[in-house]
């Protein structure tokens, strides 16, 4: 049943026969791609088939915004990460990109101002984070393509939300699993912590 896919008992007929679970109009469904976006699909689909299993995501990145003939590109990133956005910077502009840097605690603002929880509360400065003001820069600048890279659950969802064009998201914040979300599902000791393992038993 579309809209339940993942407890689809249908073995996912759609990508293993090509086949809809409950009837839809192919041509409705098609006619909600503007040009733009199948332009995009082709990009995208070009990246999968080309690169498969050979090419890193920074990689596939890279070949993304080339394919959709990019030339700048907007990296918004976390503090946390400044270390990796430097080299991650490096690398679009060796592959030929302009790129556009922003990390989430520009302008430094006081999260006091707008009564924001701190990490540290002991500490008498802590700034916000800024996504929305991420997306202004870029999309000022002409950003063509916009990276998310380790960006907080929420922010990122406000920094894409606000810029106009196209998101992916290079690195998902994940401090506890060493930004590996998945982690949390491929380990026994998480997913019965998390209590997704059908018991609550400890393991490793």
């Amino acid at each position: 049943m579309l809209g339940n896919c993942a407890n689809c008992n249908c073995c996912h007929i759609c990508a293993t026969r090509g086949v809809s679970c409950t009837p839809v109009d192919k041509e409705n469904v098609l006619a909600q791609y503007t040009e733009e976006e199948r332009k995009i699909m082709q990009a995208a689909a070009y990246v999968e088939a080309t690169f498969y299993m050979k090419y890193t995501r920074l990689q596939e990145t890279a070949a993304f915004a080339r394919k959709m003939g990019y030339k700048k590109i907007g990296l918004a990133f976390c503090i946390g990460i400044s270390d990796e956005a430097k080299l991650l910077e490096a690398y679009f502009i060796k592959e030929g990109f302009q790129v556009i840097s922003v990390c989430c605690k520009n302008c430094g603002i006081s999260k006091d101002i707008l009564g924001l929880k701190k990490v540290h509360p002991e500490n008498p400065v802590e700034s916000m984070c800024n996504p929305k003001n991420q997306a202004k820069i870029m999309n000022e600048a002409g950003c063509e393509l916009f990276v998310s890279a380790g960006l907080c659950v929420g922010h990122d969802a406000l920094f894409a939300q606000n810029c106009k064009g196209p998101v992916t998201t290079l690195v998902v914040k994940d401090r506890v699993l060493n930004h590996n979300p998945l982690g949390a599902v491929y380990s026994k000791y998480w997913r019965n912590k998390l209590g997704i393992n059908g018991d609550t038993k400890s393991g490793i």
